[in-house]
């Protein structure tokens, strides 16, 4: 049985908010989240420790490897055990699990069944995930507010914990409004898609005009320069060259004329 704990501290940048309680943080509507931390420390665990004893341990001696400042509230750990992950946030007097530091499966998912204290941007408090409901092919959680539960709307989020909707009661009548949800997923999934293409497509035209065009000057994303002067092929000029620069003459001659016409025009 493996286990492992890895060891997160809050960012200098937000060093306001180190040693203050899980309780405090949630009232300044702090996000508990890794982006907001760094990671100090990673070790493995024995087989009879729990989270209690490793911050026991880490709290009495701090390992070598341990790079951030003294083990302390405010800190999460991340206790990983046989596939499942928990986080633990170090209070002063306990550790308080909750969700949503990180991804807690390989399919990038954050938000897991009846897990308390997920913290959901743009809403305040902490929320609890009590029912899921797949639409379109994708998973959504029900949650409930945990401070005010009577007081406040459940909500549903993603399986990132992206805020959907409220849904004061229950899924039977968000259903649309999450179908919309996916929905519009896809499309902004698709435009991106379409773009990638459009880059791709135009660095390999840009590539292929770079081989093919006379001088760097010519590439414009057309292939379609001609040589300034016929080439020679073997002992004779190229006719179809002496014609494409002909025309090509023609068009600038005309292009010109055209271009001075509405210049007579507009003065």
């Amino acid at each position: 049985m493996n286990k492992q704990v890895r060891v997160f501290q809050i960012k200098e940048i937000h060093h306001k908010q180190r040693a203050k309680s899980y309780a405090q943080q949630i009232e300044d509507g702090f996000l508990i989240h890794h982006q907001n931390y760094q990671s100090a420390y990673k070790g493995q665990v024995g087989p009879s420790e729990t989270p209690v004893t490793v911050r026991g341990r880490l709290e009495e001696q701090r390992p070598n490897t341990f790079i951030g400042r003294p083990f302390g509230v405010s800190d999460v750990m991340v206790w990983d055990e046989e596939e499942k992950r928990k986080f633990f946030y170090v209070d002063k007097d306990e550790l308080v699990e909750f969700g949503g530091f990180t991804d807690i499966d390989s399919a990038g998912n954050v938000v897991a069944l009846m897990v308390p204290n997920y913290q959901v941007d743009g809403k305040t408090g902490t929320w609890l995930p009590y029912d899921s409901e797949v639409v379109e092919g994708v998973c959504f959680f029900m949650m409930r507010n945990e401070q005010r539960r009577d007081a406040v709307s459940p909500i549903v989020v993603d399986s990132k914990g992206v805020f959907v909707t409220e849904a004061p009661n229950g899924f039977e009548n968000v259903r649309a409004t999450i179908t919309e949800y996916v929905r519009r997923a896809e499309r902004k999934q698709q435009d991106v898609t379409e773009h990638e293409k459009c880059l791709t497509n135009g660095t390999y035209e840009r590539a292929r005009e770079s081989g093919t065009e006379q001088n760097y000057n010519m590439i414009d994303g057309c292939v379609n320069n001609n040589p300034k002067k016929p080439r020679v092929i073997g002992n004779r000029v190229s006719v179809l060259d002496r014609l494409h620069i002909k025309l090509e003459n023609r068009k600038q001659k005309e292009q010109g004329q055209q271009q001075q016409q509405e210049r007579t025009l507009k003065n």
